[in-house]
């Protein structure tokens, strides 16, 4: 029974299911198309020749008459005959019972849809022959599991497409929208389609959404009846009233409304843009808002809503709809534009974020003036300008300003701002570090703690942690800094995904700090997702990290061109944006990379073109800044290879003395290590190896091992000959101290490694320097012979000869040479 083919009434119904009847030999000849229905029931129930199946195709085209009849029928004959019925959607048969008792069986939509497999073998079987995969691809994507438009791409193909690798099958074809035209929407009444039109406008379909947008409070009444009649609408959550539209129906519908109807769609988009915003589903707000076309609509969404779209990490998505507006409209919104300001000091554009501060201000005291703004409402916006004024500072890097100007605002805010909030408290963590007034840092860290318990503190707390983590880091807090970045750096990930300039926030500082505990690969995986989106969203914090593990990175690969290239562009990047800070730790690095690598005069050229702007000696001033430090510590290496070394001493003990005084433990580890260097020039051993002492009881807390590494021989050197005694190893010094010989020397841990014994068969693998002087044992030469050929103490022979008397499992000299003999570590 094809209800297309002439079925209009009951009449008719029973005319043709008579004459299907008597075709198939089934004795209906005394029926007739007025017989009554209890007549009808008792031949096709009693029938004993042979079991009735009656198949009925689009039954949504059956009026209801025909329908009541069909459900008599499968009520009262259910026993003698099986009916099946094919229906785009639901359609008004009472199903029930027969659901209740099992005699029901129901193909719906999900069963139909076919599977990518499914689809992937229609489309082969149909075009006979092979077919392009991209081609293949784009029909399985686009028909979303939808039988008769793989057919019709199919047949498509076949006489179009055969052998042109060019062939576009995807979008919505002619072929497709004519089917969605005649066979869908054009066999709908007036409501249904004024419904589907207006609806096509949204991605995702709910009553609330679609009562918004039609202006009809019986949405949710409609959408039901658009899912139940099979309008190709896809259920998200059924549970939750969420649909979406099959993405070809929607783009014919949505593109004749637009061609058609242009400013109705205007109307809807505005509705949708409205009712998203009072939702808080903020990006679909204004999304809707551009596609409304209208300019001064989309800058009044975005000026409404630029705070919450802040907080929540929308900032680049106001940015780039605000390019899109000219100043004439922009001029008039202060919230955007003050959301502008703070995406472009973000972006170091420091000219820009002024002249939109500015603007801001301006239309703010407009608006006031024409009573838009109440008092109250202008005196929350002056805190905003303030915030953005403060930022401006921080991202010059003027931390003076910043300490200045943040704590007072700070307080005026309160907790109703935990955005602003955030973002002050990290800068004024950042410009205390900068300024070396760790005095009061605990209160901050109590107030970091409150701050991040806020409502609306998330996605602040990721530019909060990534300043608060370095911070912590000078100050050797090294753990809790890390739990900081590694959250900051999760949260960033999960909000805008890999690689984004979000993420680069934490990354960067988490890279320089896994390079200072020496997990080098994994600084290089941070450093380069990274540094390349740096300037999205970063200042001098983020970007001196950056640059810096990726020039030492390269530098302990060998790769000293490629370092100085590195911190080259780091160089220029401070010069463009004015960052004094970050061009003094710059030059710092290349001063000391080249003084490592012999050359000075070069190294000194570098020093000079950083302009240090020192006028005598670089001792800690009144206020001194890190900037002075970088600078500084340029200035002593140089002395250094000049042998000016009483001038080197004394500014480097000053250094120290003041960092030390004012927490900078990193600070206070680095002038260490320089002052062993001094007094190792000197002839002062003995000093020497004191300052590494020292050196070594700050950094151990903190686990950092690049900062002697990177210093060379010397400090390697020092290291050894301070526990040449041969260290207990009952402190946690002592145990780091032996760590960093290890490591320095060439060699792995001195504890046993079980995953490592069986490269040696030792309990631990020789160092190079081990195996020099174990081969100069084998030739009979005694400690002092060996230290003299060496350049070592007698006593750091020793202390060596104990660590191979530990790894080869011998006490004496003749045993280690011939267990190493055995092994083929000597000849």
């Amino acid at each position: 029974m094809a209800a297309r083919a002439g079925i209009e009434s009951k009449r008719s119904f029973l005319m043709a299911l008579q004459a299907a009847g008597v075709a198939a030999g089934l004795g209906w000849d005394g029926l007739n198309e007025d017989a009554a229905d209890m007549d009808w029931l008792h031949m096709i129930a009693s029938n004993e020749t042979a079991r009735p199946v009656i198949v009925v195709d689009d039954a949504q085209l059956l009026g209801e008459p025909v329908l009541d009849f069909l459900g008599q029928l499968s009520a009262s004959a259910r026993d003698a005959l099986t009916i099946i019925v094919a229906s785009r959607g639901t359609i008004g048969l009472p199903l029930a019972r027969m659901r209740a008792l099992g005699f029901l069986v129901e193909v719906g939509n999900g069963e139909l849809a076919f599977t990518l497999a499914e689809a992937t073998e229609l489309v082969s079987r149909s075009v006979g022959g092979p077919i392009d995969a991209q081609t293949l691809q784009d029909i399985v994507r686009d028909t979303q599991g939808w039988v008769s438009g793989i057919v019709m791409a199919c047949d498509l193909y076949r006489r179009e497409g055969m052998g042109k690798s060019n062939m576009r099958l995807t979008g919505l074809r002619p072929e497709f929208a004519e089917y969605f035209h005649e066979e869908v929407v054009g066999q709908q009444t007036d409501e249904v389609r004024r419904f589907l039109v207006d609806t096509s406008i949204l991605d995702e379909l709910t009553p609330s959404a679609c009562a918004a947008v039609t202006g009809d409070e019986n949405a949710r009444k409609m959408l039901d009846h658009v899912f139940r009649q099979g309008l190709f609408l896809h259920a998200i959550d059924q549970e939750h009233s969420r649909y979406s539209y099959h993405r070809l129906f929607r783009e014919m519908v949505l593109g004749r409304l637009m061609d058609r109807a242009p400013a109705r769609a205007a109307v809807m988009h505005r509705r949708a843009s409205e009712h998203f915003a009072a939702e808080g589903q903020l990006p679909r707000a204004i999304e809707h808002a551009r596609l409304s076309g209208s300019q001064d609509f989309l800058a009044e969404q975005l000026d409404r809503l630029a705070d919450p779209l802040t907080y929540s990490g929308y900032l680049y998505r106001i940015d780039e709809l605000g390019a899109e507006l000219p100043w004439s409209v922009l001029s008039g919104h202060p919230n955007l534009l003050l959301a502008l300001a703070w995406r472009r000091i973000r972006q170091l554009s420091f000219a820009s974020a002024e002249r939109l501060i500015a603007a801001a201000s301006a239309a703010c005291g407009t608006q006031v003036a024409c009573g838009v703004l109440s008092d109250h409402e202008a005196a929350e916006f002056a805190l905003t300008i303030r915030h953005r004024q403060v930022m401006l500072h921080a991202a010059r890097d003027d931390m003076v300003s910043v300490e200045a100007e943040a704590e007072a605002l700070l307080s005026e805010l309160g907790d109703g701002h935990a955005y602003l909030s955030c973002t002050l408290l990290a800068q004024l963590m950042s410009a205390r570090r900068e300024l070396y007034h760790f005095g009061d840092m605990l209160k901050l860290e109590a107030e970091t703690r409150v701050a991040l318990s806020r409502p609306g503190s998330d996605f602040a707390s990721i530019a909060l942690k990534a300043s608060v983590a370095p911070t912590l880091m000078a100050q050797g807090k090294t753990q809790m800094a890390r739990r900081f970045l590694d959250e900051a750096f999760a949260l960033a990930r999960q909000l805008h995904g890999d690689g984004s300039g979000v993420a680069a926030l934490p990354a960067l500082p988490l890279a320089e700090m896994l390079y200072d505990a020496n997990d080098i690969d994994a600084a290089a995986e941070l450093t380069e997702s990274y540094l390349p989106v740096v300037r999205q969203w970063a200042f001098a914090d983020q970007m001196a990290s950056g640059f810096l593990v990726t020039a030492r990175l390269r530098a302990a690969r060998g790769d000293l061109a490629g370092a100085l290239s590195i911190l080259n562009d780091a160089h220029l990047v401070a010069i463009e944006c004015g960052l004094l800070r970050l061009r003094s730790i710059v030059v710092a690095e290349e001063v000391r990379l080249l003084v490592k690598a012999g050359h000075v005069e070069e190294a000194e050229r570098h020093f000079l073109a950083g302009d240090p702007q020192i006028d005598g000696e670089p001792v800690p001033t009144l206020r001194p800044t890190r900037r002075n430090e970088s600078i500084a510590i340029a200035w002593l290496r140089i002395e250094m290879q000049h042998h000016r070394l009483g001038r080197a001493r004394k500014v480097a003990h000053r250094w120290l003395e003041f960092v030390k005084r004012s927490g900078a433990i990193r600070s206070a580890v680095t002038f260490e290590l320089l002052l062993a260097e001094i007094a190792v020039l000197q002839g002062n051993r003995s000093e020497a190896r004191r300052a590494v002492r020292a050196a070594v009881e700050m950094a151990e807390p903190a686990g950092w091992v690049r900062i002697f590494i990177d210093e060379g021989e010397v400090i390697s050197t020092l290291l050894t000959e301070a526990y040449a005694n041969g260290p207990d190893l009952e402190t946690p010094a002592d145990r780091f101290a032996v760590k960093l010989v290890s490591l320095m020397r060439g060699g792995p841990r001195i504890e046993s490694d079980e995953t490592e014994d069986d490269e040696f068969g030792l309990t631990g693998r020789l160092a190079n320097r081990e195996v020099d002087i174990l081969t100069m044992v084998g030739g009979g030469l005694r400690n002092r012979e060996i230290g003299d050929r060496l350049g070592l103490t007698e006593g750091t022979v020793k202390w060596y000869m104990q660590q191979i008397y530990d790894k080869l499992g011998v006490r004496r000299r003749p045993q280690a040479v011939q267990r190493a003999r055995q092994l083929g570590i000597l000849p």
